[in-house]
């Protein structure tokens, strides 16, 4: 791990036990890579995720829980979204187990917004806070727009001791270097890491660090403290190595006293895994994975002194496996285990032979017994393992031939353009193993609309808006790998429309149809010439033919279009116009007055339009005599006036208030 930066001393992360300077109120924040790039191996044919989870969930477990933390993480959503930024951790105390979790579920697989992110982390810090770090991990430079230096300087200029941190996993010398500007300007640590053991190295050196403060203004002197009180242990005399002991306890109390196990006889102020006595008696510690005689110690934070020891000799512990001897490779193993199930503990298996500490798929033995792993994707000689957490030593181990696996797809050799491919399938059924259909001799862990196998066979997936040759391939999704594939040829839809007219505006009218009735397509009425993908009122081709649209409320040339909603694409189109059509009144004989007026009338027969009786001469606004809506039809009969005269019968419009058509009558 090459550190780039001023110096530090290297001390075990988070466990600052000896010393408590005086310090501001501080809180931190963390940035984890989530993209895409994240997925790349290491040495080892490990992903970079998973060594980023582990380390992570140990530096978790390890740092002060009384301080605050944020944690967000970019790229895990979307792919190609700069946008992909998400707080998944609000600032707050935080239950490591919880936090460790929820990171564990990230998927890699965006882009690297890291000005972004730092943005978004300065805002997590609440303006309480005296000092903050800020501790980006990253595999790679920014992928999108930010500028990392401009935020850092954003980050300096705030007043607040913000220092950001960077950890780079995975970066070259040149790219390590470009990301120097935001230590530089914050006061933070620079690392380059290559592997798990330096990670973990660098973000122990971070958590030391942020906990190097600015110290307060001395106090006054004070007295000599009084000699600390005494304290009580009551433990086990014996306990198996790497096993939760739990201590009851009496003492104190002071701020941040401890109780912890170390070899017996170890000097004043060692210490290995601890537990705050805040949290009240009895509390637990983990044992060391070791042999022989060891202390419990209650220990005074404030002079460092131990007030009370209990001896306890660690014993030997073992463990058995019980699982097949053979197994298809990617499938899912079940394995029924003993042993002594200590705090994350866990089952996984990698190849025979492997070096302590390797795991692949892992699961933890709080699951209980029998619990479940997945084969990687390889053949040959492997071993399935029970592996201290504590320490990554293999307490049992059970040799597994991973044979291989064989899969089988049957679909039609050609389907239209877009439209839903039934497909028949044989094979392992792993979790996630999925059917997709991608272009001919597209490259291994493609993919465009995908259906997984556990939805059972047949399924169905739907065919990309594309023509030519394609493959319905059988994925692994452990490795991406396909295990079967089928060509088909994806040839032309067609549809047509025909259009019931004439259309008025804001009326309903109806357009059979025939075409490919794919998921989702729609019938709509645009304007002429309007872009791909346009759309106003729509209707799902899955009703049926005809549909019914309702008309625009202006008047104007428009075209009713067959979509696919898969790519957005015009199937087929019609060119219509919309208009008030022929608009005509009539008056059947001659009406008297105070008697009826009946009204033979043809147009829109929109809701609001209105037939009026108004005097011969108004204008158009003028105010009815009588009126009736014309969405009552035709004919329509109206109260003729009480009085003798000159009137007009007239058609208005409800849109424009606009009079349409009128004719005079007299009565007598």
């Amino acid at each position: 791990m090459a550190r780039l930066s001023r110096s530090i001393s290297l001390l075990p992360a988070a466990l600052l036990l000896g010393a408590t300077p005086a310090m501001a109120e501080r809180v931190g924040v963390m940035v984890l890579d989530a993209s895409g790039s994240m997925w790349n191996r290491m040495d080892g044919d490990i992903t970079r995720i998973e060594v980023a989870r582990d380390v992570i969930d140990e530096y978790l477990q390890g740092r002060d829980p009384e301080v605050p933390l944020s944690v967000l993480a970019y790229g895990h959503n979307r792919r190609g979204d700069c946008g992909d930024i998400e707080v998944i951790a609000a600032m707050e105390l935080q239950d490591a187990d919880t936090l460790a979790d929820q990171i564990r579920a990230l998927n890699p697989q965006g882009m690297t917004p890291i000005g972004d992110s730092l943005r978004l982390a300065a805002e997590q810090i609440p303006r309480t806070a005296e000092a903050a770090d800020i501790i980006l991990v990253t595999d790679g430079l920014e992928t999108c727009d930010g500028d990392p230096c401009a935020e850092a300087a954003r980050l300096a200029e705030q007043g607040l001791a913000i220092r950001a941190h960077v950890v780079g996993f995975g970066l070259t010398d040149s790219e390590i270097q470009q990301l120097s500007c935001v230590t530089e300007q914050t006061g933070g640590e620079l690392f380059q890491t290559n592997s798990g053991a330096e990670l973990a190295s660098a973000l122990s050196q971070v958590e030391q660090a942020a906990g190097e403060t600015v110290a307060e203004p001395e106090p006054e002197p004070e007295p000599e403290p009084a000699p600390p009180p005494a304290a009580e242990l009551t433990a086990p005399d014996e306990a198996p190595a790497g096993s939760v002991i739990e201590v009851e306890w009496s003492g104190p109390d002071d701020d941040k006293d401890y109780v912890t196990i170390v070899e017996a006889g170890a000097p004043e102020g060692s210490y290995t895994d601890y537990t705050r006595t805040s949290r009240g008696s009895p509390l637990t510690i983990t044992a060391p994975d070791a042999l022989g005689d060891f202390e419990i110690r209650y220990v005074h934070q404030q002079s460092g002194e131990t007030l009370a020891s209990h001896p306890i000799t660690l014993t030997a512990v073992d463990a058995s496996l019980s699982a097949p001897e053979e197994a298809v490779t990617a499938s899912v193993i079940e394995v029924e285990w003993e042993g002594p199930d200590n705090p994350k503990d866990y089952i996984t298996i990698v190849e025979a032979g492997a070096p302590e500490g390797s795991y692949t798929d892992y699961t933890r033995t709080s699951r209980g017994s029998p619990l479940t792993i997945t084969a990687p994707d390889a053949l040959g000689s492997h071993e399935i393992r029970y592996v201290l957490q504590q320490s990554g030593r293999t307490l049992a181990s059970h040799p597994i031939d991973l044979i291989p696996a064989s899969a089988s797809v049957t679909a039609p050799e050609e389907a239209v353009t877009a439209s839903e491919i039934e497909v028949e399938w044989e094979g392992p059924d792993n979790p996630k193993d999925y059917i997709t259909i991608v272009e001919a001799g597209a490259p291994e862990g493609s993919y465009t609309d995908y259906t997984r196998t556990s939805r059972g066979s047949p399924l169905t997936i739907t065919a990309p808006d594309a023509m030519g040759n394609f493959e319905i391939r059988y994925v692994l999704q452990q490795s991406g790998r396909t295990l079967a594939s089928k060509p088909i040829s994806l040839v032309p839809a067609t549809a047509q429309l025909m259009v019931d007219e004439p259309i008025v505006p804001s009326g309903e009218f109806q357009v059979e149809w025939t075409g490919p009735d794919n998921p989702k397509d729609y019938i709509t009425i645009v304007e002429a010439g309007a872009a791909e993908g346009s759309y106003t009122d729509y209707e799902r081709t899955s009703r049926g033919s005809p549909v019914t649209l309702d008309a625009p409320e202006e008047p104007g040339d428009y075209e009713v279009r067959y979509v696919i909603q898969q790519s957005g694409r015009t199937l087929a189109s019609v060119p219509v116009s919309v208009g008030a059509g022929e608009v005509s009144l009539a008056i059947e004989g001659s009406p008297e007055a105070g008697g009826v007026v009946t009204v033979n009338w043809q147009g829109p027969g929109r809701y609001e339009d209105f037939i009026q009786i108004v005097e011969a001469g108004s204008a158009p606004d003028a105010a009815a005599i009588r009126d009736a809506r014309a969405s009552q039809g035709s004919p329509v009969q109206l109260f003729a006036p009480s009085s003798a005269g000159d009137y007009e019968v007239r058609y208005k419009a409800s849109d424009s208030g606009e009079v349409l058509a009128s004719t005079p009558f007299t009565l007598e």
